[in-house]
């Protein structure tokens, strides 16, 4: 294998790599300060 194709398949795997990641999403960690604010409003009722 020359040179070439070896840097060709490190793209390519780095672009396979990268798509994954991308479809990887970590879960969203609510806002503490939201609610803090829904703890307040149920209390003043």
């Amino acid at each position: 294998m020359n040179r070439i194709d070896k840097v060709l398949r490190k793209l390519s795997e780095l672009y396979e790599f990268n798509r994954k990641l991308k479809r990887y999403r970590l879960k969203d960690v609510p806002n503490p300060s939201l609610k803090k604010d829904a703890a307040k409003n149920r209390r003043a009722s």
